[in-house]
Order: structure tokens, then sequence, then C-alpha cells
């Protein structure tokens, strides 16, 4: 039996490091050291968690309730909805009224900058020059003879 102890011995220590020549205390403390670097598996590998519950919470006993008076409350409860809801109608109705009312007022003050617009423009244009008010010269389409004297007036500028 004691073979076999060696044996096993002999072949337990070629998988280890073993520590010749080293003083009893520094034996203990290197075998501390790397004791501790030995890795924890990790969480996700753990079958239960510290941090998660693990079980449900208890349900509450149910409260014993009087079938009429649900009854009431149910009705009461239809009746605050059906009021919120007649509220919330009126609301919007206010509202598009009002979006209404705006633009119903910026289409009159637009009107009315378009005809103080067009009464200025009626009161300037009585002030412009009209076109036979103009010389001929500025015509943009002007008889042969101006153009043979606007030629003879170029020539005898040089």
């Amino acid at each position: 039996m004691d073979e076999v102890q060696d044996l096993d011995l002999s072949e337990f220590e070629k998988y280890f490091t073993v520590f010749e020549g080293s003083s009893q205390e520094d034996v203990a403390y290197a075998k501390l050291f790397w004791s501790s670097l030995s890795l924890q598996p990790p969480v996700e590998s753990s079958l239960i968690s510290v941090d998660i519950r693990q079980r449900l919470k208890v349900a509450k006993t149910p409260q014993p309730t009087k079938h009429d008076s649900k009854i009431s409350t149910d009705s009461k409860d239809d009746e605050i909805l059906q009021r919120a809801y007649q509220r919330q109608r009126e609301d919007e109705k206010k509202r598009y009224m009002e979006m209404g009312n705006k633009r119903e007022e910026i289409m009159a003050l637009l009107k009315k900058q378009r005809e103080e617009r067009i009464k200025k423009e009626m009161i300037s244009f009585q002030h412009k020059p009209r076109k036979s008010e103009l010389p001929e010269r500025l015509h943009l389409k002007t008889p042969a003879e101006h153009l043979v004297q606007d030629i003879k007036e170029v020539q005898a500028l040089k």
C-alpha cells in the first residue's frame, strides 16, 4: 500500500510547484498566496445568486367585498368618466373655436393691409410718369430716321 501512495504522491507532485530549498515559512506564504489567486466560477454559472430574490412574494388575502357596493361604485366610476369625457370634448371645441377666431382675425388684418397698399398705389399712380410723356429716345422701337440722327450725334462727339 505504501507503493501505491508513493506512486500517487509522485504523480501528484509533478502537476504542482515544489519549493525546494526554501524555509517552511516561505513555503507556507507561497501556498497561501497561490491559493488566494484561485479563480472563483463566474456569477453566471452559479445556480443561486445573492443579489436576486429567488422566491415570489406571497399574495395577499383578498378582502371580502359586497356585490351591491361594487355595482354602485362601477356606476359612479362610469359617471365620473362620462363627465371627464364631456369636459375634454368641451375643451377641444373651445380650443378649435379660438383657433378659428384667430384665423379670421389674421385674414381680416391681411385684407386691411392689402386695401391700404392698393390705396397707396392708387395715390402714387397719379404721380408716376406715363409712357407717352417719356422722350422718344427711350422707346425700344425707334424709327429709322431717329437711328440715323443718333448715329450722326455720336460721330460728332469724336
